[in-house]
């Protein structure tokens, strides 16, 4: 179960990152080119805190 919650906890971490460099690039523009693989990586991330999220639900 520590793994468990170490890698909920990593991919949590993960996902506030991704949030806040999506605030950032907004305030400041996102170069031409960045704009669909950031917004691909921050669903992927999205996914995996989800998915974790119902695991240890289940758990």
């Amino acid at each position: 179960m520590a793994f468990d919650d170490e890698v909920h906890t990593r991919a949590r971490k993960i996902d506030a990152a991704m949030l806040a460099l999506a605030e950032d690039l907004r305030r400041f523009g996102v170069p031409k080119g960045l704009g669909a693989p950031l917004n691909r990586v921050r669903n992927a991330v999205g996914d995996v805190v989800a998915k974790l999220t119902m695991t240890q639900r289940r758990s």
